[in-house]
């Protein structure tokens, strides 16, 4: 196969008019959130050391500033308008990507479409968009989930290598808006949006040079989807966080490890040798996670979570958008990329930056600032206790609860989670008590968080479900109770003898 510089010609981006702000949620579901003010500080690391560098410390560290607002980090979303739907968010991406390209619909060889979700049931947007924009082409539907753009950029870059088809068009788009219920706190991270990007032949030495792709089965369940019907009756599909949604967090490192060191190795480069790198941000931390995972500075990538919050598939598109638009990108850098879709591929691209054009620039945050979407690496140096609170050392240890005496025990239990959710939530032991159900109380990122804790501290594991539903801190108390006489009995009973010919047995589960 001839090895010809094949990569993106141009880049565009299309978004809803609406912007929200979580003072539509403060307004409109007052008692969900308690009248919370939104907190827009970022903390500073002062004092305290922290050290474990292993993935799930990160993710945890990272994530801990974050805990006590209600809203985690989010501050904007483009959400589509009554009159907006994701086929219009693609047109307009396609058309201005084109444009930028100097190509005409009639000179499109191949588009490619991912729409997550399409305005149908059933088939994706590809042929209605293929109307839309009068093409002559082929268009085919594609989906990985948040990594389907890099997913069709490595299709779009193998079959001009080939010589099937000259150029290819990419589309995507995410409508986050319309598929969760605005009362699931997953609503506040939802956002719409869509873009789109030209592959064609570039100058020598540009364009795509390596990749890896590997599968995140690991992270299946991680979200639920649920065929609804509407106000209208009409159907749609819903989602929710699922029970397996935190090998999100277990899994972020290791992933963007994997992937990242195997393009690397793919495109014959080291990672001091990149210039630019675009991750893709489904949460306020997620590049403090990917930037600490890499051990690079903060300075060599962007975060516009704050703008946009998650808009899937089409962040790396967004950030390659916005950093070549403010000169963080130049021709001939190499730029690397990045994306985790749950329950498909994570995915890395090396790629020799081009003469990238761009498409006319999306209207501009109403609230932002330039320190809401710098990059700060909270766990890397030290944090405060008195800053985040959830960082706190335990109170309470297996050691301690097995040398008290068994009528304490309970108390001890209670007083330990009561406190961690003063300590995190940021409240008054006044404002809660021991009935008080966990599902007011806890969204899917703190009852991992909780969980993880627990595990850690005590060396139980508590099945997800159990934060949920009707349970509260004293139900919580008594299976802690449970779980640590069942292990305390497979530790401290020794021996059983039966016959002396037969083999002495332990005790366990």
């Amino acid at each position: 196969m001839t090895n010809r510089p094949v990569g993106i010609r141009s880049l565009a981006v299309s978004f809803p008019s609406t912007i929200r702000t979580n003072d539509y949620w403060q307004n409109k579901f007052p008692d969900l959130f308690g009248g919370a003010k939104q907190k827009r500080a970022r903390l500073s690391r002062k004092t305290t050391s922290i050290s474990d560098n292993n993935g799930l410390g990160i993710w945890s560290q990272e994530v801990a500033p974050y805990l006590s607002d209600p809203f985690r980090g989010n501050v904007e979303r483009r959400v589509l308008a009554p009159d907006e739907s994701s086929l219009k968010l693609e047109y307009q991406a396609a058309k201005d990507a084109l444009k930028a390209a100097k190509i005409s619909p009639e000179e499109v060889d191949l588009m490619i479409v991912a729409s997550l979700l399409s305005e149908q049931m059933g088939a994706g947007n590809a042929a209605y968009l293929a109307r839309q924009l009068k093409l002559n082409a082929p268009a085919w539907n594609l989906e990985s989930t948040c990594s389907s753009a890099l997913v069709a950029l490595q299709n779009a870059h193998a079959l001009i290598q080939i010589g099937e088809y000259r150029n290819v068009l990419v589309v995507v788009s995410q409508i986050g808006s319309k598929s969760v219920d605005e009362q699931d706190t997953l609503s506040l991270s939802m956002g719409d949006g869509a873009g789109a990007f030209v592959v064609d032949r570039l100058k020598p030495n540009q364009g795509i040079l390596g990749s890896k792709i590997i599968h995140t089965n690991a992270t299946c369940e991680a979200y639920l989807h649920e065929l609804v019907t509407d106000d209208q009756g009409k159907p749609r599909m819903r989602t929710r966080t699922g029970e397996n949604a935190n090998m999100l967090a277990e899994t972020a490192v290791d992933s963007v490890r994997s992937c990242c060191q195997g393009a690397l190795k793919a495109a014959g480069v080291s990672l001091e040798e990149i210039d630019f790198f675009a991750f893709n941000t489904p949460t306020a931390w997620y590049a403090s996670v990917c930037t600490r995972a890499l051990d690079i500075n903060p300075e060599r990538t962007i975060n516009l979570y704050p703008r946009y919050a998650n808009i899937g598939s089409v962040l790396p598109i967004a950030n390659l958008y916005h950093a070549a638009q403010a000169g963080k990108i130049s021709e001939n850098d190499l730029v690397l990329v990045y994306t985790n879709g749950a329950a498909a591929t994570a995915a890395a691209m090396v790629m020799r930056w081009g003469e990238v054009t761009l498409g006319k620039a999306p209207a501009p945050p109403i609230s932002i600032t330039e320190q809401d979407e710098r990059i700060e690496q909270f766990g890397k140096g030290s944090i405060s206790k008195e800053q985040s609170p959830a960082t706190k050392s335990s109170s309470i240890s297996r050691e301690a609860l097995f040398a008290a005496e068994p009528e304490k025990r309970q108390q001890m239990l209670e007083v330990y989670l009561l406190e961690w959710l003063v300590s995190s939530l940021q409240i008054t032991l006044a404002e809660i008590s021991l009935h008080h159900p966990l599902a007011l109380l806890l969204d899917s990122l703190m009852a991992f968080e909780l969980r993880r804790r627990i595990e850690n501290d005590l060396g139980v594991l508590v099945p997800v479900e159990r934060f949920f539903g009707e349970n509260n801190i004293a139900k919580l108390t008594k299976l802690l109770l449970n779980q640590l006489a069942l292990t305390n009995l497979v530790v401290s009973e020794p021996v059983v003898e039966v016959k002396e010919e037969e083999e002495r047995e332990k005790i366990s589960l």
